[in-house]
């Protein structure tokens, strides 16, 4: 393959979750680590996902990473450090993220570096791309609208620093203009105030849309074939981007054809925003919220033609899971010219056998370097994972490399 994988050699924690202290080195193809639940194996996945995209799991703070004991030696805040030194492109780089609570409650404060120079997130997000997969990735499936865009949004934030900044813009645009629509229900503002914030949502929101638009149609692609290979008996599986911009099919083909490049598309949807923006307003706000736009938005999942949400067995809710992250991979390496990091957290025992050995087959063709964690060791003594580190947690926090 074309694109060289991307390698984290070395993976230092300090004070966090439960680590005290952690310099673990990493094999260019790999590692495995084994050990109980709650031993400290997806702290490592956890670890390698912030260095990442600067961000904790979903549903976990920041200030949650945090040791609880950490700082008390040196009468400091607690506080947590993580250090990642990666290859990419023979060239290597040192990611530091170093968290600190902030007084009381779960209020803490974050700190990049990229070596000694401080980064800001958008400086840092890309230089370690990963495609991460554990038992909490069928809520892709399952779960609701928001668990979808936010699986757009990290994969696009890892391979086009624009839409991360306009999705960060949009947002706070968004609360802005919420705000003044409660306002305006109140009696407190005027509506001729709203067209500053429109105008904003309207540009903004129409880049983002643009993006995940032409994103969702690559990823559908590669994701349909990736099922066909998994399940050639199941029903050809079906992902579309549903915008909440009511247009025809039609309208949508040139920007999920990949006709239009991400600007262009931006442009074509910002017409439709706006006309929508405009026919809302009322309602927008009666309820106090801005109803249009890539906020309100979702991914589609359908097979055989029926939402595989409601109708799919759970073992085809898996599948269509892995062909997502297979898709995903295939999406980021064409994307940026390199192969992301592949972390397997935890399941394998998710899958039947046969499905397990052509995702384990498909793991290791990609060619990229591979993290996987189990509570069965017997899950990763297999001869696509020979040539990774064997690494166990004798105790919480308390990881060794196994010499082989």
């Amino acid at each position: 393959m074309s694109a060289s994988p991307v390698r984290v050699t070395r993976l230092e924690l300090e004070e966090f979750r439960l680590y005290r202290r952690l310099d673990l080195p990493i094999s260019p193809r790999g590692i495995r680590i084994v050990g109980p639940n709650g031993s400290g194996k997806t702290t490592i996945i956890e670890a390698l996902l912030l260095i990442s995209t600067t961000r904790s799991r979903r549903g976990v703070l920041d200030a949650d990473l945090i040791g609880h004991e950490s700082g008390i030696d040196l009468g400091t805040l607690p506080y947590a450090r993580v250090r990642a030194h990666i290859e990419r492109d023979h060239s290597t780089a040192r990611i530091e993220v170093f968290l600190e609570r902030s007084g009381n409650g779960n209020a803490s404060r974050k700190l990049l570096r990229v070596g000694d120079v401080s980064r800001r997130a958008i400086d840092v997000v890309g230089i370690f791309p990963t495609v991460a997969f554990s038992p909490e990735d069928l809520e892709l499936v399952i779960g609701s609208p928001s668990v979808r865009r936010r699986f757009l949004d990290v994969v696009l934030s890892q391979v086009d620093r624009e839409y991360m900044r306009h999705l960060s813009r949009f947002g706070r645009m968004v609360a802005h203009r919420n705000s003044l629509l409660k306002a305006i229900a109140a009696g407190e503002s005027k509506r001729d105030e709203l067209a500053f914030w429109d105008d904003q949502v309207t540009a903004l929101g129409a880049y983002v849309i643009a993006a995940r638009a032409i994103a969702s149609a690559e990823i559908a692609n590669s994701a349909a074939r990736l099922f066909r290979d998994l399940a050639a008996f199941e029903g050809e599986l079906d992902v579309t981007y549903a915008s909440t911009l009511e247009q025809a099919d039609a309208w949508w083909e040139p920007i999920r054809s990949g006709e239009l490049e991400v600007r262009s598309a931006a442009q074509r949807v910002s017409v439709a925003v706006e006309s929508a923006i405009r026919r809302s307003v009322n309602e927008d706000i009666a309820r106090g919220v801005t109803t249009v736009g890539p906020h309100r938005d979702d991914l589609e999942i359908r097979l055989a033609g029926r939402p595989i949400q409601r109708f799919g067995s759970r073992g085809q809710q898996r599948l269509a899971i892995v062909a997502l992250k297979l898709a995903e991979i295939e999406f980021i390496s064409a994307r940026l010219g390199v192969r992301p990091a592949l972390l397997l957290d935890d399941v394998l025992s998710e899958l039947d056998r046969h499905h397990r050995e052509m995702l384990l087959t498909s793991a290791r063709e990609s060619e990229c370097q591979l993290v996987v964690t189990s509570t069965d060791a017997d899950l990763v003594e297999h001869p696509d994972l020979a040539e990774l580190d064997f690494a166990v947690l004798d105790a919480p926090g308390q990881l060794r490399v196994i010499e082989r």
